[in-house]
């Protein structure tokens, strides 16, 4: 008794401490979990680094010691070099929105707590007005007694923008009053990253938000909407299976007119840079037809040049015999109607069960589950011209793979580009990134009460205020991911591949076999950075 009574006199004191403290704004990787509950760290300046074309973040931790802080805001200066300036505007500043995590994710073992993953703006991104009055606004906020509020920004580097050291300030504002002054220091690196992508990618349909929103997805409205959701994808190097209206129509009678899609096809490819189209397999119930139908279209994009680009998602995940049996006999469907058509499957280089058979021969892109990827058989259909991507979802298969969910260490993120390129895989796929069928996606995003956030990197914008979407955290750290695996491409021309598989496999081996350490990145990337410039 004697023994509990003190261990709460200490507590007490402990607490009483903490409370004691006034406000602290301190920097925090992106790569760390800052619950609201987290302990403040030590760190008071910004060092990042990018190249041209790049976007690098940061974030400004508020947190409020034994009074509640109110009327808080951020302001961000330009970043001033010796020969340039990135102006304010090339910083976003958003507001991390919390989210209740009160059991763990199947698989994780993380504490539950309150976790930040939607990402509010402090602007209207269309045109920079301020925002206010929504369900959701970004600031001014609160934040309550001993509580942290996380706010990140994101730094994209000007395609002219001249290397060197930059250095600014983010002042944190509590009314009138100044909270701290936070120094930025961005080295921006002598080479730019490419407007195309190395990575294909297939991130989903963007149905969801039509229903969610309450729009017609035939009206004008919807189109608009949906252009904004698609450019927040791209702008992140992911591409959407939902482009618009990209396809021409068909008839028997009159073929292929594309009046009313081909320039957008031509955006898309050209402008856009979009390097993975998924074909409609339209009329599959009807063989026939369907043949014409994709001989038709196979020819059109083989004129334009895009036919390399494009592919057919066969049956998802076969997993019976008769499903393989429908991959095959939807694979022989396609290759009749035009051997040029890639054909791509959610399954893994060698079969789960032998008496099912195989699907070599009708698969030309696979794109295995991390969990199931099998290297050997993978390497073999390599060599024969075969494509490899890879996919998550839910918790699957071996614990030590770099699972997607909110609660989840955020390297996990980082980790696939780096194993991708250790196995030469060419594409990513994540079955959705707006699966909003929840009871309320801003409060409780978790699919099937064990996975948060799955099947969701965006949030319905309407609750902040501007009609596109709200980014997560997530969202940013698969484009950080993204744009290591531009470091490696760029690298490897410059320097020869050799050199960089040397730099990536010391820290990826396998989706099984990965370094948790986000420091050890950061000091491989500028590695990278380096072959790349000298």
């Amino acid at each position: 008794m004697k023994k509990l009574a003190a261990l709460v006199a200490v507590l007490v004191v402990a607490c009483s401490a903490l409370w004691a403290q006034g406000p602290t704004v301190w920097v925090a990787s992106p790569w760390e979990h800052v619950l609201r509950s987290t302990a403040p760290g030590p760190v008071r300046s910004v060092h990042i680094s990018a190249a041209r074309n790049e976007y690098e973040p940061f974030r400004i931790i508020v947190h409020a010691g034994a009074t509640a802080l109110k009327n808080i805001n951020v302001v961000a200066k330009p970043l001033i070099g010796a020969k340039g300036k990135i102006p304010a505007g090339n910083i976003r500043l958003f507001r991390e929105h919390y989210i209740h995590i009160f059991e763990p994710s199947y698989r994780s073992t993380a504490p539950p707590g309150w976790y930040p993953d939607a990402l509010i703006p402090f602007v209207d991104p269309l045109d920079g007005s301020p925002l206010s009055g929504a369900r959701f606004d970004a600031v001014p906020f609160d934040v309550p007694a001993g509580q942290n509020q996380g706010v990140w920004a994101d730094v994209y580097v000007p395609r002219d923008a001249p290397a060197g050291s930059y250095r600014g300030t983010v002042v944190v504002l509590a009314g009138n009053k100044v909270l701290a002054r936070v120094p930025v220091t961005l080295t921006v690196y002598d080479f730019s990253l490419p407007d195309t992508f190395a990575m294909r990618s297939n991130f989903g349909s963007l149905g969801g938000i039509a229903k969610k929103l309450g729009l017609d997805i035939n009206s004008s409205e919807y189109r608009r909407v949906e252009d904004l959701y698609i450019d927040t994808l791209l702008e992140h190097r992911c591409i959407p299976t939902s482009l618009g209206n990209i396809w021409p129509r068909w008839t028997e009678e009159g073929g292929i007119d594309d009046s009313a899609s081909g320039e957008r096809l031509r955006t898309m490819v050209e402008e856009r840079h979009v390097n993975a189209l998924p074909i409609p397999f339209a009329y599959r119930n009807d063989p026939p037809k369907c043949k014409r139908y994709l001989h038709d279209l196979a020819a059109y994009l083989r004129a334009k040049g895009y036919l390399d680009l494009a592919y057919i998602y066969l049956h998802d995940e076969p997993n019976s015999a008769e499903e393989y049996e429908l991959v095959r006999r939807q694979a022989a469907l396609i290759h009749e109607a035009d051997p040029g058509i890639k054909r791509l499957c959610t399954e893994q280089t060698v079969t789960s069960n032998p008496d099912w058979g195989t699907l070599y021969g009708s698969v030309d892109i696979w794109c295995p589950l991390w969990g199931l990827y099998d290297e050997e058989s993978a390497r073999q259909r390599q060599a024969l011209g075969e494509e490899i991507w890879s996919y998550t979802a839910l918790c699957q298969r071996d614990e030590k793979n770099p699972f997607w969910q909110i609660d989840f260490p955020p390297i996990v993120y980082r980790v696939p580009f780096w194993v991708s390129w250790h196995y030469d895989l060419k594409g990513i796929l994540y079955w959705c990134t707006v699966y909003w069928n929840y009871d309320d996606v801003w409060t409780a995003p978790h699919f099937r009460d064990m996975f948060w956030g799955e099947g969701m990197l965006l949030y319905p914008g309407t609750d902040a205020g501007i009609a596109g979407p709200v980014p997560s955290i997530r969202l940013k750290l698969i484009r950080e991911g993204m744009e290591d695996f531009e470091y490696m491409h760029l690298a490897a021309r410059k320097a020869g591949r050799g050199l960089v598989d040397a730099i990536v496999d010391k820290l990826a081996r396998a989706f099984t076999d990965w370094n948790h350490d986000p420091a050890a990145y950061f000091q491989a990337r500028e590695q990278l950075a380096r072959l790349i410039a000298d």
